[in-house]
């Protein structure tokens, strides 16, 4: 019966099946002997019983303490539990005792697999940075990583998953203000109007635009009414990630942030990710400025493929409707549904000449 009962064991296990029922696996046993005599002849319920008594003290299944027992005699549980290797506790509860007056280690009581030589060394590296944390200075993710994980990537490339496979900080619930390191942002190009204390901002989602918002700047001072301190190349997408620098060049708690790109899609995605990532920084579009972009759109331009999502259409919308009329809203929908788009090239340094 046991080579029997194992089988059944395996085949659960094989299944990534970790609970089974009392009944369940009498009833494979009855099948396997091809019927209840051959089951009786065996030992029946009674060599069950010693069977499952055995392999609870091997340590190869637990009892369900929830659940109810059969009402035989000897009695047993119900329910049970097959405890899969990864499941057993490697590490000495004692010397995570230890260590838990600076790290969490409810994590790994509780998912066991995670309880590797490699990690606890890593944990002792943690372990050993927090108690001498004030004696410290600040460095970068990639610096603090070399040091504690000997790798200078370990902690920018892996990516944490909604499915429990938590990064080692969250799973020790350390932070990175804790281990004393910060994630500096990309150098963006950017032009400084001669001016110190940079309060005044504009993002430029293209290349060109840059450049003739700099002429402007450098000739007149205002830009369609706004005198920026600083002009920022946007670089596309590349500024959602790169903008943190701006913390280097300006105190992000007194600036006033212009954005202006294209209008589809794929701008107005730029914009709506920025305000959500840098909620602290006073983030808004450049009214006038897509004002005129509508006002000069004559023809439609193809949107290329851009994939449209609806919220930015929404945020962009949300922010622009007291600043357009019934005929530019109207213009501005026809454009989305139609797959067009309006590239802001169209304002260029002869455009702005005449509008001052």
């Amino acid at each position: 019966m046991e080579k029997k009962i194992k089988n059944f064991l395996k085949e659960y296990k094989e299944k990534n099946k970790k609970r089974f029922d009392l009944n369940t696996l009498e009833t494979y046993l009855i099948n396997n002997y091809r019927g209840d005599s051959s089951y009786l002849a065996n030992g029946g319920y009674l060599q069950l019983y010693k069977e499952i008594m055995t392999l609870k003290e091997n340590k190869y299944i637990k009892e369900i303490d929830a659940s109810s027992y059969n009402g035989l005699n000897p009695a047993l549980k119900t329910r049970w539990e097959i405890i899969f290797e990864e499941d057993i506790c490697k590490w000495d509860k004692s010397k995570m005792l230890q260590l838990s007056d600076y790290v969490d280690f409810t994590y790994y009581v509780n998912n066991p697999s995670y309880q590797t030589d490699s990690e606890w060394k890593y944990i002792e590296n943690i372990y050993n940075f927090l108690k001498s944390r004030d004696k410290r200075e600040w460095a970068s993710i990639e610096e603090r990583s070399l040091e504690l994980f000997y790798d200078e990537k370990f902690l920018t490339n892996r990516k944490e998953t909604i499915k429990g496979k938590y990064g080692i900080l969250k799973r020790l619930k350390v932070s990175h203000e804790d281990l004393k390191m910060k994630k500096y942002g990309e150098m963006f190009i950017y032009w400084n109007n001669g001016v110190k204390d940079i309060k005044n901002i504009i993002i430029l989602e293209n290349h060109s635009i840059f450049f003739t918002y700099k002429r402007i700047a450098e000739n007149y001072g205002d830009i369609l009414g706004f005198i920026p301190d600083a002009l920022i190349y946007g670089e596309g997408k590349k500024i959602e990630n790169s903008f943190s620098f701006v913390e280097e060049i300006a105190d992000i708690s007194n600036v006033e942030v212009l954005y202006f790109g294209d209008i589809d899609s794929e701008g107005f995605g730029i914009y709506s990710r920025l305000k959500e990532k840098y909620h602290d920084i006073n983030i808004r579009l450049q009214h006038d400025a897509y004002k005129h972009l509508i006002h000069l759109c004559n023809r439609y331009y193809p949107l290329d493929g851009q994939q449209k999502n609806p919220a930015y259409l929404d945020c962009f919308l949300e922010e622009m409707k007291e600043y357009l009329d019934k005929d530019n809203l109207k213009k501005l929908q026809y454009i989305w549904d139609k797959n067009f788009r309006i590239p802001q090239e169209l304002i260029n340094y002869e455009y702005l000449l005449k509008v001052r």
